[in-house]
């Protein structure tokens, strides 16, 4: 059965898209071996923040985009244009079945590789990253932050609550601001803003 991951977020499998075609906020999904099914703390929150954050025409930019569903999700709340990033090629070929299976061909843009393949900052509206690890948070803030406008936000995951200092000091180096703070099942989601 379809899972609602907000009043307005619906999360479904091919078998049960039948329930949900009349939603324009629905998301068709088929993770394979990709991560991002929505069912993780992680996901779950850069959903919700997602749909607090996101402005009507936004250029959005997700590292990582694993299973493609928070592009989809972007798209599906109104983003202009999201380009969704993996350096996984067999997420990138499930990221790119998904954006397909739920029409959104002409909004989303899936690209195998590292943000800097995309060349000069293209200056995204809102930056995804749901991180697998905070890993050294100095080395690949910075990249986050030069794909993001001034003035634009970057919604952050994948970091459990012990690893969070080195992020905190990461993100004042960077000359980024905290604009909230998420928590579920000892995971973090940040979302930081560049400024103006």
């Amino acid at each position: 059965m379809p899972l609602w991951i907000s009043d307005r977020l619906i999360l479904a499998s091919p078998a049960d898209a039948e329930y949900i075609k009349v939603d324009p906020c629905s998301i068709v999904l088929n993770a394979e071996q990709a991560f991002g099914t929505g069912t993780h703390p992680t996901t779950h929150m850069c959903l919700l923040e997602l749909q607090a954050h996101l402005a009507g025409g936004d250029r959005v930019l997700d590292v990582g985009t694993g299973s493609g569903i928070l592009a989809i999700a972007a798209a599906r709340l109104g983003a202009g244009r999201v380009v969704a990033i993996d350096v996984n090629p067999h997420a990138c070929r499930v990221a790119r079945t998904n954006v397909g299976r739920n029409g959104l061909d002409r909004v989303v843009t899936v690209v195998a590789g590292t943000p800097d393949i995309l060349g000069r900052a293209e200056g995204f509206d809102l930056v995804l990253a749901n991180r697998n690890s905070a890993g050294d948070a100095k080395s690949w803030l910075p990249t986050l932050s030069r794909f993001c406008r001034s003035g634009g936000k970057i919604i952050l995951s994948g970091l459990q609550t012990p690893g969070e200092g080195p992020l905190v000091a990461a993100v004042g180096e960077a000359n980024l601001a905290r604009l909230a703070r998420r928590t579920q099942a000892g995971w973090i989601t940040f979302v930081l803003g560049k400024p103006a």
